[in-house]
């Protein structure tokens, strides 16, 4: 009870979907209700089934920050707006499967974004110490970052369960995660008018708690690939670094890797945005400090160079340079104040509802 009581109470205050039904009127009724909302979710997980009325969603569409171009459709984000009752279900779900993919090792050691204890700060230190370290040993390393193109949207039912299947969750969560994504439908909230009920066949909804590890565990096999602790994720951005003795062996060697990435992205229906692609060497060789003389990436059609225009690769936020000073200074051409719509679930609760300890995943290597 105490899970499903924080899952719904203690969360962050939500905006309601199609019923209305906010956290406030949940909290005064729920003396009354507790024990048949923990009769639901019991029932729910235990038959693998996610409730119609929590599968339908109202988009509404914000602006994403730091876009200029607002004539672009990708410069606009559509938010699911759910039941709080709903997501209060797929919280407690997610909080529980986060963990689990941490303990036994379902997502790889740096593949980082809505998981406890670890953030976008672990990440890029541990990035930065590699690079470091790689110079300090009189080495060269290279780094090619990449975006997953449509993220959410482009997940496809089919391929989501096939890939929890083979990571070994059991089969009464496989059953309500694919009754969760399949037979959505959403109507759209634009300039205070309502469209018609539309359905949904692929993609995780915006703005539910549980579409992130969902996400995350999807394209975990990408972080799987080749040697695991030269590739770094935080959600839908990836990055892959090279250390040898010469720029040219870490451009053979990411060549090498983003081939692979693209073959597996075309076998699972996932695309990288080509215009995301960056580049940076770091070398104390002064011949490798012209970023128009060092050797690109290319794979096909996809050639990556180092930007000739900025001394700097941005990822996550954070500006590489080739000296690692860090001192470029940044600022988001706009910010947008997150609605409660875009906040997420919290920590994890570290012990596990009946429903999901029938049988845990098997451990990967």
């Amino acid at each position: 009870m105490a899970q499903v009581e924080k899952s719904i109470l203690k969360a962050r205050n939500t905006a309601p979907g199609e019923d209305k039904l906010q956290t406030n009127i949940l909290k005064t009724a729920w003396p009354l209700i507790k024990d048949k909302i923990l009769f639901l979710f019991q029932g729910c997980l235990r038959l693998g089934y996610h409730p119609k009325c929590f599968r339908h969603a109202i988009l509404t569409i914000l602006q994403k920050p730091s876009k200029e171009d607002w004539t672009n459709p990708r410069s606009y984000r559509p938010i699911a707006l759910l039941s709080v009752l709903g997501k209060g279900l797929e919280r407690l779900v997610a909080r529980n499967m986060a963990w689990i993919a941490i303990h036994y090792k379902v997502l790889a050691s740096q593949q980082f974004g809505a998981l406890p204890l670890r953030s976008v700060i672990n990440l890029t230190t541990c990035l930065t110490h590699n690079i470091e370290q790689a110079l300090n040993q009189g080495k060269t390393a290279s780094l090619l970052t990449f975006d997953v193109e449509g993220a959410f949207d482009n997940v496809l039912p089919g391929r989501l369960t096939y890939q929890l299947q083979t990571q070994g969750w059991p089969n009464n969560l496989i059953l309500w995660i694919s009754s969760f994504i399949t037979e959505r439908t959403i109507q759209i909230r634009f300039d205070n008018e309502l469209s018609p009920h539309t359905d949904i066949s692929c993609g995780l909804p915006q703005g539910s708690p549980i579409s992130p590890i969902l996400f995350m565990l999807y394209i975990a096999p990408l972080f799987h690939m080749g040697n695991p602790r030269t590739r770094f994720g935080h959600a839908d951005d990836g990055a892959t670094l090279a250390i040898s003795l010469s720029l040219l062996t870490n451009y053979q060697t990411l060549s090498e890797s983003l081939q692979d990435a693209i073959e597996w992205g075309t076998a699972e229906g996932i695309t990288f945005a080509p215009n995301k692609y960056e580049l940076m060497h770091f070398s104390w060789h002064r011949a490798d400090q012209d970023p128009a003389t060092t050797p690109s990436v290319s794979m096909g059609s996809v050639i990556v160079t180092e930007a000739t225009d900025r001394p700097y690769l941005r990822w996550l936020g954070i500006l590489f340079d080739k000296k690692l000073s860090f001192h470029w200074p940044y600022r988001p051409v706009s910010s947008v104040k997150p609605t409660s719509a875009q906040r997420r679930g919290g920590q994890a609760a570290p012990d596990l509802v009946p429903a999901l300890r029938q049988t845990l995943p098997q451990s990967q290597t």
